[in-house]
């Protein structure tokens, strides 16, 4: 069932990004120009709500606890993909959903997107809601799955992912009961950069230990690891959710 909720929230996507594409063409022949709605904001405001949203491009590390169904090659060219293809297709909306923020004029939430869709094409607006319920659906398995081999990995096997997906849904439910959905967006970046800030740690470790790297080739290993970590510690400690 999964993979039919990917495919028909991939569909919708592919749907919306025509939409806007089409969309961003009329309004290239118009004499319109962009206008920044937000030009009260300074570089560092702008820099701290971007870095609230580092939840929005992150988490493909599903296929890291299928490891009784597929080989070691096969799982990490598996979330390569992920990130590239999630990675463009982020992208591409940013980039074709600029002249659709023009339009908009009303309160800044997490539905304002569906309003806006209806402007580029009145199905639109029905097929955001459904790749809503699918990606929350997909979504949901995915981080469950992952919460649930990291919680038995970290444990150390003495603690089954069963038991793990029951703290899951208890805190996810609680968190969504009582916060706000961009502060709750906010406080997942904050806790990913963390945890991807430890990653980093451990890959900067991991490369000064290895034979296998050496020279130049390391070097430009490990200035990359501490650029990344040095920024998600950033993100730590300065990101703000949106509003």
């Amino acid at each position: 069932m999964e993979e039919a909720a990917v495919a028909i929230k991939l569909a919708i996507i592919a749907a919306l990004l025509i939409g806007l594409f089409g969309f961003d063409w009329h309004w290239l022949a118009s004499d319109q120009t962009l206008i920044d709605p937000n030009e009260n904001l300074t570089v560092m405001e702008r820099l701290r709500l971007l870095a609230g949203l580092l939840l929005i491009v992150q988490g493909f590390e599903t296929s890291r606890y299928l490891g009784n169904a597929y080989d070691p090659a096969m799982r990490v060219r598996s979330m390569r993909l992920a990130q590239l293809i999630a990675g463009v297709i982020y992208l591409l909306f940013v980039i074709t959903g600029l002249p659709l923020l023009m339009e908009f004029h009303g309160i800044a939430d997490e539905t304002a997107i569906i309003t806006l869709a209806g402007r580029v094409a009145e199905i639109l607006p029905a097929l955001l809601i459904l790749a809503a319920v699918m990606s929350r659906f997909s979504a949901a398995v995915a981080d469950t799955v992952g919460a649930g081999g990291l919680f038995t990995e970290l444990s150390g096997s003495r603690l089954s992912s069963r038991l793990g997906y029951i703290g899951l849904v208890a805190v996810a439910i609680l968190l969504v009961w009582i916060g706000n959905v961009f502060d709750i967006v906010t406080l997942a970046s904050r806790v990913f950069a963390e945890y991807y800030l430890l990653q980093c740690l451990v890959a900067i470790a991991a490369t000064f230990r290895t034979a296998r790297v050496t020279g130049m080739r390391r070097t430009a290993l490990i200035t990359s690891f501490a650029v990344m970590a040095v920024i998600l510690a950033l993100i730590v400690v300065f990101a703000i959710p949106v509003g």
